[in-house]
């Protein structure tokens, strides 16, 4: 069943990652897969947020994304 209400701290670590089957600790919801909740693992939502902020930005916020990246792995 998809899921439509975002999951908690506790639960989003019991789901497994979207992308590569490791245990999520984040979430992402896509308009285009009628906003379903997906769990992502560490480093697939890091390198997520950098696919999106390059597609949007080009290469002119690198520090930004290793930035974020430093962040997300504390």
């Amino acid at each position: 069943m998809a899921r439509t209400k975002p999951y908690t701290q506790i639960g989003i670590s019991r789901v497994p990652c979207a992308r590569c089957g490791l245990s999520s600790r984040y979430q992402w919801q896509i308009c285009a897969d009628n906003r379903v909740f997906r769990g992502l693992c560490e480093e697939c939502d890091i390198e997520l947020n950098a696919l999106v902020m390059r597609w949007v930005w080009g290469d002119t916020r690198e520090a930004d994304i290793a930035a974020y990246a430093e962040q997300a792995r504390t």
